[in-house]
């Protein structure tokens, strides 16, 4: 069978996971590492040329009602995580090339007013560096009288590598500190940082809720990222602590802005962030769709763990269409 024979039988979906969209210039946190608007701009426009897009309501029904697409080109899903702020501008970039997307929010931005976990921990090194970050971690330590030497993260400037150390600290937060101790310990040094200088800084960060009615009002979708976004396989969650952080977001959306909410993605969405289908149904059967970011085309067969691709930095245009390319050439071996 030829390739272009086997890619006619196997024309599925492809996903992006967007997360900072940021500005060209004079950017106040230049240090955060996002797409740049522009350069979001020609990637929109690269995809609408190669790809059918398609929105959730597609995937919705090619999960549900067996539907198969109708052409053998491949469709593509646009998402984007963290509910923030840079989405705003992204739901409107998209709604000038008649687009919808699909933006995942973790709740506590909404209903307590307080940014998600990796957000403080991205705008907090983004605007003082690591060592200022880890001294307000040392002071949150002894505030709630931890063991300094059991938890510590030491760093010496000029011998250790920044990204390296930036990725210990993720991954203490992530999977080391524990559920409840690490929101505990972030607050605390949001609240000693951010939020002394700047009063607005959730608005800064963070999607509100006009922003989000807005963006609805603009044809888009909104959907579950946990509450406080955590890695929900790595995390041990008491039963009260999955509600809060899994059911109750759904719940909280759909009241909040009076629709049906059927999709979610889990943050990090490694496999070892992320449950199995089988696995999240013996949990709840709240949710038709979930999101993962496995780099794979998506065929319907499992809608609780569609993968999608990340956009990085420094993808380009090209370098963009070339990843894609190659998961696709992966799907078809």
């Amino acid at each position: 069978m030829s390739t272009q024979s086997k890619e006619q039988q196997q024309i599925g979906f492809l996903s992006l996971c967007y997360h900072y969209i940021r500005p060209d210039n004079d950017d106040p946190f230049s240090r955060l590492m996002g797409t740049k608007i522009t350069e979001f701009k020609n990637q929109i426009k690269m995809l609408k040329e190669k790809f059918e897009m398609i929105s959730l309501d597609d995937v919705l029904e090619l999960s549900k009602d067996g539907k198969k697409f109708e052409n053998n080109k491949h469709k593509m899903l646009l998402t984007f995580d963290d509910g923030l702020s840079d989405h705003y501008n992204a739901a409107k970039i998209l709604k000038k090339f008649d687009l919808q997307a699909t933006f995942f929010i973790p709740t506590c931005i909404l209903k307590e007013r307080l940014p998600a976990n990796p957000m403080i921990i991205h705008y907090v090194i983004a605007k003082y560096g690591v060592e200022r970050f880890l001294d307000e971690y040392r002071d949150a330590l002894k505030k709630f009288e931890l063991e300094v030497e059991k938890y510590d993260i030491t760093f010496v400037h000029g011998n250790d590598d920044v990204w390296g150390k930036i990725a210990e600290i993720k991954y203490n937060f992530k999977y080391k500190l524990g559920y409840n101790l690490s929101r505990k310990i972030l607050l605390d040094i949001y609240q000693n940082s951010l939020l002394v200088e700047y009063t607005d800084i959730l608005d800064i960060i963070h999607l509100n809720k006009e922003q989000i009615h807005e963006m609805l009002e603009m044809g888009h979708r909104i959907g579950v990222h946990t509450h406080t976004h955590i890695s929900v396989a790595a995390t041990s969650l008491s039963d009260s602590d999955f509600f809060n952080e899994i059911i109750f977001p759904k719940k909280y959306l759909e009241d909040e802005f009076n629709i049906p909410v059927k999709s979610f993605s889990y943050p990090f969405g490694e496999r070892k962030d992320y449950l199995s289908s089988m696995r999240l149904l013996n949990k709840t059967k709240e949710y038709d769709l979930a999101f993962t970011v496995e780099e794979i085309v998506n065929f319907g067969k499992t809608p609780l763990e569609i993968g999608r691709y990340q956009p990085k930095s420094q993808d380009n245009v090209r370098t963009l269409e070339n990843n894609l390319s190659n998961i696709i050439k992966k799907s078809i071996l």
